[in-house]
């Protein structure tokens, strides 16, 4: 009853539906500031940074569409100027606090090109998180589109500020070039963050719940044919390729991700030749991010976005055993991964003479594998795409020390028995067939566990710690196993 006198009731739900994604986010970013030998908690507490903030501001509507409540919302007797007023204050102040989180325990690089530079990239996400998430997650009534869309558009601006700079200047790797580039970025995030703000405020004064409870990610208008006089019919084929079809329907982001990712790559073959990186260079860091986004999205959306959509509990009474339909979904995610993570970069690759041809890489084709059964088994326990693929972003890093207690003990027992034949120290004594069982051996584990979650309505805490127990278990036993047999062989 105090609190509720002291804090206003609008602001309050506010504070609770954002509170535990701020929190988690603070964590994540302050532990960014410890210091490792590899960089790692600094490369996860900035990417968290970047996440979170986009993921707060399109959660700051988001979470009216994912807990159903949008209806509730337009039926209190309260000004809309007044709701929209809340969710802003909140939101600023919440991202004011982990930018300030942010600056206190995460260097700030030098101004520099590609990407590279954390206050460049932090400002353009603060900006995007607190102006465009909210109006595009209400122009697409999906905060996951709208977190992606506020990160594509100040990453385009990014990009069209170095083609700019290199119509207006002959050279723009000098210093007159980056500032010339640095003005027409900040410049086009100011315009883009003014509309952003003002459609925000006009799109919510608006806003109508016309989507039902099973909205699915609703692109603007005049991007879809109109359906109004389309008669739906059942319709009849294999149960296998319908079940696909379904499941390829919800990757409709994760297509996205690949599409903006063809532009940039056209994008790159006009201006390569004016860069300082090399076309080579360029491509490959737009890969590897490229490859990361579509494995953690893939997973994310495959079992969370049908909960979000209220179809899990009809889908398992389907007459098709549960086992294969997930046989199926998982098929369907690691073949999106594998074709758009994979073989899509090395078809590019292999279209332009001047890039010279991908080659597997088993190690980066491995660890897209492994995000994609991480994120696919935090999306079995999570409720929403958005929030696995929170989730998921720290879950995959995490799989890192999973991986190092296995290798830890493998190597110790390696010590104890004495092997004279073999000198090698912790993570790097590994051949690339033992890292390929260990990684086929957790994938394994992660979908089997993840199907048990999946058809299991309830969340039960204790099955989880369970399941992470045996993961780390046969992780360390699957090691030890391994190295043995690898001693054995070099003996």
């Amino acid at each position: 009853m105090i609190a509720a006198r002291v804090i206003p009731a609008g602001v309050s739900k506010e504070v609770r539906a954002l509170l535990p994604l701020w929190l988690g986010c603070i964590v994540v970013v302050w532990a960014g500031g410890l210091a490792d030998g590899s960089g790692m908690f600094l490369r996860v507490g900035f990417v968290m940074y970047v996440v979170g903030s986009l993921a707060l501001g399109a959660l700051s509507v988001g979470h009216e569409y994912t807990n159903h409540t949008l209806p509730l919302l337009l039926l209190v007797p309260t000004s809309r100027r007044r709701i929209f007023a809340i969710k802003t204050s909140v939101l600023l102040a919440m991202l004011v606090v982990l930018a300030g989180v942010a600056l206190a325990r995460l260097p700030v690089t030098s101004a520099g090109r590609e990407m590279q530079d954390t206050a460049v990239v932090g400002g353009m996400s603060f900006l995007g998180g607190a102006f465009l998430a909210p109006w595009l997650t209400m122009l697409c009534r999906n905060p996951i589109a709208g977190a992606f869309f506020a990160l594509s558009i100040p990453a385009g601006l990014l990009l069209g500020s170095e083609i700019f700079s290199i119509l207006l200047l002959a050279d723009a790797g000098t210093a007159a070039g980056e500032h010339v580039r640095m003005e027409i970025f900040w410049s086009g995030m100011v315009v883009v963050s003014a509309i952003g703000a003002f459609f925000s405020w006009r799109s919510f004064l608006k806003l109508q719940a016309i989507e039902g409870p099973h909205a699915d990610l609703a692109l603007p208008h005049w991007f879809s044919r109109s359906t109004a006089h389309v008669s739906v019919d059942a319709r009849r084929g294999s149960p296998v390729w319908m079940l696909v079809s379904k499941e390829l329907h919800l990757q409709q982001l994760t297509f996205m991700v690949s599409a903006l990712y063809v532009c940039g790559w056209a994008a790159i073959l006009l201006t390569w030749h004016s860069t300082i990186m090399t076309i080579d260079q360029t491509f490959l860091i737009m890969t590897v991010v490229h490859g990361s986004i579509v494995a953690l999205l893939a997973g994310s959306l495959a079992s969370a976005e049908e909960r979000q959509l209220g179809t899990l509990d009809w889908q398992l009474l389907l007459p098709m055993s549960a086992a294969r339909q997930w046989v199926i979904k998982c098929g369907v995610v690691l073949g999106v991964v594998v074709v758009l993570g994979l073989a899509l970069p090395a078809l590019l690759a292999v279209l332009k003479p001047s890039i010279e041809p991908m080659r597997i890489n088993w190690g980066f084709a491995a660890t897209l594998l492994i995000g994609a059964a991480v994120s696919l088994y935090v999306s079995s326990l999570s409720g929403s795409g958005l929030k696995a693929l929170l989730i998921a972003v720290p879950a995959a890093f995490a799989v890192l020390p999973v991986l190092a207690v296995g290798e830890g003990a493998a190597f110790a027992l390696v010590g104890l028995v004495r092997v004279p034949s073999i000198r090698v120290s912790p993570l790097a004594g590994f051949d690339d067939r033992v890292l390929a069982l260990e990684a086929a051996v957790l994938i394994a584990l992660l979908l089997r566990f993840a199907l048990i979650n999946h058809r299991s309505l309830d969340g039960n805490v204790k099955r989880v710690w369970r399941q992470l127990g045996l993961v780390l278990g046969v992780m360390t036993l699957s090691a030890i196993t391994f190295t043995a047999a690898q001693t054995l062989l070099r003996r």
